[in-house]
């Protein structure tokens, strides 16, 4: 079980330092951006390329980050109407939603990534890289999914979505 807690922190600080990396890198291709309008003898090739996969990696590791807290947006006002054993019914069934939309995902995504054979036009890199954040993040957030399912399952006062931050 300690095994898992740290596999669990392990993935938790390797999601927040993806997010920051390329927050960070994002930051300094669009600054580069600003200056590079005002000296046109300065550029970059393949610089939207660059945001682009930044961009994606942020966006799937960030939610896959939040995903791991259970910090989505959600309705809350219900969780005081609801009795508990309603609010345990109504929680399953929405991570069976989401697990359902993630193995769409998964399988789009793996299927779309490795049979695109695109490579970008000034890099020539291979696009597998920017289309693996989907299914692979995808299948952390399963993960994370049935986890908080199996909680929900085993113990009925489990509070599924608190007020704690775990990434920083």
């Amino acid at each position: 079980m300690t095994y898992l807690i740290q596999l669990d922190k392990t993935v938790a600080h390797l999601l927040k330092w993806i997010v920051i990396a390329c927050f960070f890198g994002l930051f300094l291709l669009l600054a580069f951006g600003i200056v590079q309008r005002s000296f046109p003898s300065i550029s970059v090739s393949g610089y939207d390329e660059l945001i682009d996969l930044l961009f994606v990696w942020l966006t799937f590791a960030g939610t896959a980050a939040l995903w791991r807290e259970g910090s989505l947006y959600r309705v809350g006002a219900f969780d005081k109407i609801w009795s508990p054993s309603l609010r345990r019914l109504i929680s399953i069934a929405i991570h069976l939603a989401m697990l359902f939309l993630l193995w769409i995902l998964v399988y789009f995504g793996t299927d779309f990534g490795f049979n695109s054979g695109e490579t970008t036009p000034y890099l020539q890199a291979n696009k597998v890289y920017w289309y693996v954040a989907i299914p692979l993040n995808a299948l952390l957030m399963s993960v994370y999914s049935v986890v908080a399912i199996l909680r929900i399952l085993r113990n009925p006062d489990f509070v599924e979505h608190q007020e704690i931050s775990t990434l920083g």
